[in-house]
């Protein structure tokens, strides 16, 4: 009689949790030196009191939290960028405050100031770049004191600064001082959402496209207020973008502007070659713009039930 031997294997998974930790750090300890051994995921929060350096999130460090105590009490003042050389393009200078260069990050509650000096670089306040997806920059105080800007020689200042990382939230934050352009998009998919922006010495929000056939699209720009502006208080050269809610008023140039040819020279470069178009224009209060309150020199925009006084 021959016997069966029946095995039975037995598999044993190995399960492992990862908690994200939670990081602290005082006026006088370096932010830098904790996001360097901080792990994906981790939170770091900074105390009350003030910060004189500029750091950058790298790639692998996904997910990071920065969050302060309110943009009134932690303070992150730029250290001028000499440590740690920076371009934005290669070929320009940069002065950035906070780098970004992770997904899902999230930066709140922080005052972040570039102070009163002579300008010799190009001072960033915020500027996410790829692979920086998906992040969040909220509660927070952004705002510039320098004298001078690098426009027309080199790109100028600018508060926040998202080139082609998509996803981002920009909500509830204060930019304010003489950056040139507050809030600059070269990117897609990005919501800006109830902030103030006031008193940038040319532009409040642009959505830009960096060339002809580059894409800036399905940005949302809702529930801001916006004013005092240089030049226009919100520019748009990208397609189906959505503008919607804000309160603009007071702007040295158009509360909203659209671009299109026949636009040149009022939008920035390269603005005289777009044509925006199938942007949604809608429920915004424009009062008291000094170039007109709504131009649309794009095509195929749907512009209904903003008032105008």
């Amino acid at each position: 009689m021959k016997y069966a031997t029946i095995i039975i294997g037995i598999l044993v998974f190995n399960i492992t949790t990862v908690f994200a930790d939670i990081l602290y750090v005082s006026p006088g300890e370096n932010i830098q030196s904790t996001i360097n051994i901080a792990n994906a995921g981790d939170t770091i929060k900074l105390a009350k009191g003030t910060y004189v350096e500029n750091i950058t999130i790298p790639a692998d460090k996904t997910g990071l939290t920065l969050i302060g105590e309110g943009s009134g009490k932690t303070q992150i003042i730029s250290d001028g960028g000499d440590l740690n050389p920076k371009f934005a393009p290669a070929t320009v200078p940069a002065d950035i405050i906070i780098d970004i260069f992770a997904a899902g990050v999230t930066i709140s509650k922080i005052g972040i100031l570039h102070p009163e000096g002579e300008t010799s670089k190009r001072d960033i306040g915020v500027f996410f770049r790829p692979p920086a997806i998906n992040g969040r920059l909220s509660k927070c105080e952004i705002q510039r004191s320098r004298s001078g800007n690098l426009e027309p020689t080199a790109p100028g200042s600018r508060g926040l600064l998202i080139f082609r990382a998509t996803g981002i939230t920009i909500d509830k934050n204060e930019f304010e001082g003489n950056y040139e352009d507050h809030i600059h998009l070269p990117t897609s998919a990005t919501t800006v959402v109830k902030n103030e922006i006031e008193d940038a010495t040319r532009l409040g929000i642009v959505v830009i496209q960096e060339s002809e056939t580059s894409l800036s699209e399905e940005n949302m720009i809702i529930s801001n207020e916006v004013s005092g502006n240089g030049s226009d208080g919100i520019q748009i050269q990208g397609d189906n973008n959505t503008i919607m809610g804000n309160e603009v008023e007071e702007n040295h140039g158009a509360g909203i502007r659209i671009c299109g040819p026949s636009s040149n020279p009022a939008c920035v470069a390269p603005g005289s070659i777009t044509t925006a178009s199938y942007n949604v224009i809608t429920k915004n209060e424009l009062e008291d713009n000094a170039n007109g309150n709504l131009l649309d020199f794009g095509t195929n925009n749907s512009i209904s039930k903003n008032s105008e006084d």
